[in-house]
């Protein structure tokens, strides 16, 4: 039973913690906030023993086994090392960090001090992308050619919002492109039978805006194995969220590939015990058999619940298969080469 403890009181903490209601793996110990009124209503909403005003008291508490850090992207670096320094286990929020160079920093801390590090793609960890990996596997849709991985959404524009303010980590790429790069690699690798691949050439196109962030912007990736990747990603236009996979025999398309049985999303209030944890689906069409099968894959608790349970099961091991170091180097090695390819400082 590992002792959580929170640091940063936002939305994905909330829903972090709400997740953590559908686990036997852990309990949220303590929270850290800045901002009294909202740690309040975490202590408040899910029974927390403990509450502190700084990061550094938390981290001193020896009754915290592991962290959950849920700040805005700039501050990851600094406190999952200050987290790795104090030896506690770590779980961030994608993306690790702001760049390659920083999460190199973050990795060679964890080692340093025997600590797990996990980047929270809680999406990797459900058994929805293990059946897609099987799928490719199994040669249900022959060779694997071509992957088109979408995520965006349509905002506002606000220079001083987190989504377009530049020293907050603003920009499609970042927040939310992360995903479908790290699906894109997921299924190269995965048509390879490994457990990613990083591409081989990367060429984009984009617009920046006037605070120097990226609002639209798509990438072509490619593959040692010759399979070929789009991926995009937006923070002022709708592109919606999906993953599609072509081979030579047919198609996988995951309709709901980042937030997969997850009702704690956008929850408000904690969620009773005995919520309806809803399946997810995945659309196999297969050229040969000329059908269209819609696969159901069966959750037993909350998305984030499957993330923190991958954190206690390969708290030993250091990282997890979910999304080990060198997947997440290798990642953020994309998202700067993405991101110098429009143009966008890193």
């Amino acid at each position: 039973m590992l002792n959580w403890g929170v640091i940063g009181a936002g939305g994905i903490a909330y829903v972090f913690c709400n997740g953590m209601r559908f686990t036997d793996t852990g309990q949220i110990y303590a929270i850290a906030s800045r901002t009294e009124t909202k740690a309040d209503r975490f202590v408040n909403d899910f029974e927390i023993p403990r509450q502190y005003s700084t990061y550094e008291e938390l981290l001193a508490d020896e009754g915290v086994d592991a962290v959950y850090i849920a700040t805005i992207h700039p501050l990851h670096a600094e406190w999952a090392i200050k987290a790795a320094k104090a030896k506690k286990h770590i779980l961030v929020e994608k993306p690790i960090s702001m760049n390659h160079t920083e999460a190199i920093a973050m990795v060679d801390a964890a080692r340093e001090n025997d600590v797990f590090l996990m980047e929270a793609f809680m999406y990797r960890c459900h058994p929805q992308i293990q059946r897609m990996v099987e799928l490719i596997q199994d040669g249900e849709i022959g060779e694997v050619r071509y992957i088109r991985s979408t995520f965006g959404f349509q905002s506002n524009f606000n220079p001083q919002s987190r989504l377009f303010n530049r020293e907050m980590g603003g920009g499609g790429i970042l927040d939310i492109g992360c995903y479908t790069a790290s699906m894109a690699r997921k299924v190269a690798g995965a048509a390879a039978g490994e457990l990613f691949l990083n591409p081989i050439s990367v060429k984009a196109n984009g617009k920046v805006g006037p605070t120097g962030v990226d609002h639209i912007t798509a990438a072509t990736l490619k593959f040692k194995n010759d399979i070929i990747a789009e991926i995009a990603t937006a923070v002022e236009c709708n592109l919606g969220s999906s993953a599609t996979i072509i081979g030579s025999g047919g198609t996988i398309t995951l309709p709901n590939p980042w937030l997969p049985s997850s009702p704690c999303r956008g929850a408000r209030k904690p969620l009773p015990l005995d919520t309806t944890i809803p399946p997810s689906q995945i659309v196999l069409n297969s050229y040969q058999r000329r059908e269209t099968t819609e696969i159901t894959v069966e959750a037993d608790r909350d998305l984030f619940a499957y993330e923190a349970d991958m954190v206690a099961n390969h708290i030993s091991q250091r990282q997890a298969p979910a999304m080990s170091w060198d997947d997440t180097l290798g990642n953020m090695q994309l998202l700067d080469k993405w991101r110098d390819e429009i143009g966008v400082a890193y």
